[in-house]
């Protein structure tokens, strides 16, 4: 029905009516005597025969009558009169048709008295010095006539015009409104029914730049598509383009399809942007995990610099991807329920349709892990007083009821130049007061984890301190006092067997560094310290002693 509408009416919109006037003059204008009323007028203005001053007579006058009345004037039409006419209709027609809705009514009217003005000096010139009669009358009528109609149709116009274009700038309006909001397929369907112009260009220009920024690399070509076909070359779309198209085919090539979103963020190409989770701008890769890689991105908002650890969808099965999801939005929510300065601080946590990701505190530094290997081991007053820190940290973690549960070297980051350390990898995180969290469940370093956990029984705070206690004996021996060829004979040695004694390692530790370490890897919870404070003051104290007897 819409398009039955819209083809009847430019049937029958009054410019084909004009056309249609057009027509009637030319080729029906004897058996239609009134159209040649306004030559009569002018022949008897300017010729003014004896017996033809009554302009009632003239106006009624046949055309063999007037015809006669020419005769008698001494005036014929030229052999070329026809063509002329009807030459001269067609171009009115055309003009008012075409050139009145550009120009509008009121620059318009001046132009087609000038033109009617013009017709009437061109008559008397042919009369009186060529003795020659050129009904130009009818043009004069249908510039005239189509004129009033045109304005009939001006208004409307303007008014439909106004309406659309009022509509066209919502649309816009709102398609920006979306993509600052985050939606670009939104924004692009909000500008489907826009006509093509410089606003919609550059709008569709940003959603494209978007796209790209969201890796969604196929839409995004699609869009500069849409953008090159209405204007081959606008901005660095071209380039883009091929750009995009390139990478999608290296995908191709390595088998992983167009665009394989567990390959890196960063994009090789110059001319793609800077791919962005949520709102912060990926800049490089600064490590690889088990479940995703680990960004360095910034806020452009705040200038913040931040780490975003991701997980990727596509690298796990479906049964296997709901567990790494809740222990991965698991990391976030612990996470994010501390605030302390040895704990890295969560700012923000984001799912997007292939990969979940944690924006946190970009802690400088190192692993500890690096720092575990004979001849690389920091001096025993630095481990202590680092080691400190990290169970100050836990103590307050364990009064917030955060049980870590994967305390080792590779998650605590230490910086040399400022001696910062941050507590990272909150992923297995055991929140002692949410009901979803259950026992019977092994996660962990196997060499780190406490004989409670290797059990799957219920963990409490003394298993942190277990695993500090590992990471103590670790970063002062370069070895840990359980090995293994398999996770079942290590499993078994941690239940069964009597740790090997630091001291088989470094034979120059203190004897109250032997002690606290032996303390802290207790098989039986409740022999080990009592509280993660309780092992830091005694970190403390052993430190202040071994300061006394260096001094």
């Amino acid at each position: 029905m819409n398009s039955l509408a819209f083809v009847l009416s430019r049937l029958f919109s009054l410019r084909l009516l004009i056309i249609a006037l057009a027509l009637i003059f030319a080729f029906m204008d004897e058996a239609i005597p009134l159209l040649g009323w306004v030559d009569r007028l002018l022949f008897g203005l300017l010729g003014n025969p004896a017996g033809m001053d009554d302009a009632g007579t003239l106006v009624n006058m046949s055309p063999e009558a007037f015809g006669s009345a020419l005769g008698v004037r001494g005036l014929s039409e030229p052999p070329w009169s026809a063509v002329a006419i009807r030459t001269g209709l067609m171009a009115s027609a055309l003009f008012l048709v075409l050139a009145v809705p550009r120009l509008g009514g009121g620059v318009a009217l001046p132009v087609i008295l000038l033109a009617a003005g013009s017709l009437v000096v061109l008559q008397a010139a042919l009369m009186f010095y060529r003795n020659a009669w050129l009904p130009l009358g009818e043009v004069v009528t249908l510039l005239v006539a189509g004129y009033l109609i045109m304005l009939f149709w001006l208004q409307p116009r303007r008014d439909i015009e106004a309406l659309s274009r009022n509509v066209q700038g919502a649309r816009t309006r709102l398609g920006r409104l979306l993509l600052q909001q985050g939606h670009p397929d939104e924004a692009l369907e909000a500008l489907s029914e826009c006509p093509v112009g410089e606003d919609t260009l550059a709008l569709q220009y940003d959603i494209a730049i978007q796209q790209e920024r969201k890796r969604q690399y196929d839409r995004a070509c699609a869009t500069y598509r849409q953008i090159l076909d209405h204007k081959r070359r606008y901005r660095d779309a071209d380039k883009r383009l091929a750009a995009l198209e390139n990478l999608g085919a290296e995908g191709a090539t390595a088998g992983a399809g167009s665009f394989d979103s567990t390959r890196t963020l960063v994009m090789p190409e110059h001319n793609v942007s800077r791919p962005t989770l949520g709102r912060y701008e990926i800049e490089r890769e600064i490590g690889r995990g088990a479940m995703g890689v680990v960004y360095l991105g910034k806020d452009p908002k705040i200038a913040r610099t931040v780490a975003i650890k991701t997980l990727s969808y596509q690298a796990f099965d479906d049964n296997e991807l709901r567990d790494l999801k809740s222990r991965f939005f698991r990391e976030a929510e612990a996470a994010g329920r501390l605030s302390h300065p040895a704990i890295v601080t969560v700012y923000d946590v984001g799912e997007e349709a292939d990969l979940a990701f944690i924006a946190m505190d970009y802690a400088k530094g190192r692993p500890l892990s690096e720092f575990g290997r004979v001849g690389r081991l920091l001096p025993l007053a630095t481990v202590l007083d680092i080691v400190a820190r990290v169970a100050d940290a836990l103590d307050y973690a364990h009064r917030q009821k955060i049980i870590h549960r994967d305390i080792k070297p590779g998650n605590i980051i230490f910086n040399p130049d400022s001696g910062e350390i941050k507590i990272t990898d909150f992923g297995i995180a055991k929140i002692s007061d949410d009901s979803r969290t259950r026992t019977g469940n092994v996660m962990g370093s196997p060499l780190y984890m406490s004989p409670e956990q290797l059990k799957g029984q219920k963990v409490t705070g003394a298993s942190d301190i277990y695993s500090l206690g590992i990471t103590l004996y670790k970063l002062v021996s370069g070895e840990t006092p359980y090995q293994g060829d398999t996770l079942a004979n290590l499993t078994y040695q941690i239940l069964n067997k009597r740790p090997k004694s630091v001291r088989e390692f470094n034979p120059e530790l203190p004897n109250g560094v032997v002690r606290l370490i032996n303390k802290a890897i207790q098989r039986e919870p409740d022999k080990r310290f009592l509280s993660a404070s309780t092992m830091a003051e005694a970190l403390r104290r052993q430190a202040s002693r071994e300061a006394r007897e260096e001094a």
